[in-house]
């Protein structure tokens, strides 16, 4: 197992800076993530995060929306933006002479953005557009729909990123500067750097770059869970039915994570698991199968995916498969090593190493090494599996969300 080189300060600002010297590489990925998501958003404000971080693009005090992308890909790096359920991220991958410049784009983007009117009316346009684009991706619209069934719909992780029209429509200059002023904070700032970076000269770049105040902490809480057990969005042209069974589960802080990551491998991921095997290989049912997890602060959730013309029957032999479900230590055993290889395979990508490593700061206040991680997988026992699988994994555990016109849908 290669040396452990990462590193992690608060500065004075209380922004907090990681990074991981990693000796072979030959270029840099720099993130800064700003915690705060769409599950932070008033109702009738529903993808002010995502506005937010869209509207940062369009230039800033000393750099025009043009400007900001050519200084990065000028130089033959790459820049982007993403906005989940519990953060919005600037992120930038450059070679290691271009760190300073990473740093000076990425935080003149976080500190003076000028979130002008009409520059502000043409990006709703564009998201707008976004918007409509998802909702014709039901692969896309169906998990979005299966967070409303797990969490219910009031639920703020229920909320849709992108937002919706009306809502998105309703956001005006003031709310973007309001929500930018009160959680675009110091506190809520992570950097996070991996490649061919020195610590001690990202935290000096950070600190004279990143002079934003301090604001309150983000404080989430989540209200008791409103299932919809069997919740059908009908969309007439599709030709498929597109299916998630979900269910809620743990924190991201959760040992017991590790647990439902093993039971999701044995069950849905890739070709030699039990679900691609029955109701592809065996039934020929579906063309893709798979299971998906997802952590957050206070809880998260697990779920199963396909799409398929012949829905009663797949939902019944899926019902089936999963009514009957008892893992072999054999299959927890080869689960382990292929969760282990998957995540070391994955750390091979500095972009992977950087997402990684703040994803841990923000949810646990430090980053497990390897080493760590790797037992965590490899000390998960029979019993906490089989506890696993009677109380997530049964039918009776898990909602129904089906995209595409239904009829006499039973679970």
């Amino acid at each position: 197992m290669e040396m452990d080189n990462y590193k992690k300060s608060v500065l004075s600002s209380g922004v907090t800076v990681c990074s991981e010297f990693v000796p072979y590489a030959s270029s840099v990925a720099i993130g800064i993530f700003v915690v705060v998501g769409s599950r932070d958003e008033k109702k009738e404000k529903e993808g002010i995060s995502h506005f937010t971080e869209h509207a940062v693009f369009k230039g800033t005090k000393t750099r025009t929306e043009r400007e900001i992308s050519f200084a990065i890909e000028s130089r033959g790096g790459y820049l982007n933006a993403s906005t989940s359920r519990e953060w919005t991220s600037l992120y930038a991958h450059v070679l290691p002479e271009d760190l300073e410049l990473a740093v000076d784009v990425l935080g003149d983007m976080v500190e003076n953005p000028l979130f002008l009117e009409e520059d502000l009316d043409a990006e709703r346009e564009i998201i707008l557009q976004e918007i409509k684009m998802v909702n014709d991706s039901p692969e896309n619209l169906v998990f979005d729909y299966s967070f409303k069934s797990t969490f219910g719909e009031e639920h703020p992780l229920s909320r849709f990123i992108l937002g919706r029209e009306e809502s998105v429509k309703s956001i005006n200059r003031n709310d973007i500067l309001e929500f930018w002023g009160e959680h675009w904070s110091s506190n809520r700032i992570f950097v996070s750097a991996a490649g061919k970076v020195s610590h001690e000269n990202l935290c000096s770049l950070i600190e004279k770059r990143i002079k934003r105040e301090r604001g309150n902490n983000i404080n989430r809480f989540s209200p008791l869970l409103e299932r919809v057990s069997i919740n059908i969005i009908p969309k007439r042209e599709l030709k498929h039915k597109y299916v998630v069974l979900s269910s809620s589960s743990f924190p991201y802080t959760s040992n017991l994570r590790f647990g439902l990551l093993i039971a999701g491998t044995i069950l849905g991921s890739g070709m030699s698991s039990l679900l691609f095997q029955r109701l592809r290989q065996e039934l020929n049912y579906v063309y893709e199968v798979s299971t998906f997890s997802e952590f957050f602060t206070d809880t998260g959730i697990f779920g199963i995916y396909f799409s398929t013309d012949r829905l009663k029957e797949t939902l019944n032999a899926t019902k089936d498969l999963l009514g009957s479900l008892e893992f072999t230590e054999e299959e927890v055993n080869s689960a382990k090593n292929r969760l282990k290889g998957n995540i070391l395979i994955s750390l091979e990508s500095i972009d992977n190493k950087m997402e990684r490593n703040i994803k841990e700061e923000i949810y646990g206040g430090r980053r497990s090494s390897i080493l760590e991680l790797l037992n965590k997988i490899e000390n998960v026992s029979m019993e906490e599996i089989k506890t696993i699988v009677d109380h997530y994994l049964r039918p009776e555990n898990l909602v129904l969300t089906v995209l595409g016109e239904a009829k006499n849908v039973s679970w």
